[in-house]
């Protein structure tokens, strides 16, 4: 049976888009937001679960949150309209 590993990515646009659903990064100015975008989300290879959370602490950092918002919630969104793809290992990811 072959092994495999789970790739996670996430557009700036499929951000972008829930941030503005949720009303999230509305104390952020425009070289923070495109950091958020940019360089924590689109040019990722692949969305562990720190590089997650970072990003869920980033939003909670530049937002003002409802109630109910934590950390935690903010990345079960983000993760939630994440790609996921099954790719194998090969042998230089499992020696």
């Amino acid at each position: 049976m072959n092994s495999y590993k789970e790739i996670r990515r996430l557009g700036a646009s499929e951000l972008r888009a829930l941030c503005i659903r949720q009303d999230w990064y509305t104390r952020g100015d425009n070289d923070e937001y495109g950091h958020l975008l940019l360089d924590m989300a689109e040019h990722m290879p692949h969305l562990a679960t720190g590089d997650i959370i970072a990003i869920a602490e980033d939003i909670a950092a530049h937002s003002d949150l409802a109630d109910g918002w934590t950390v935690e919630a903010i990345a079960f969104e983000f993760a939630r309209i994440c790609t996921v793809t099954f790719h194998p290992l090969t042998q230089e990811d499992n020696p």
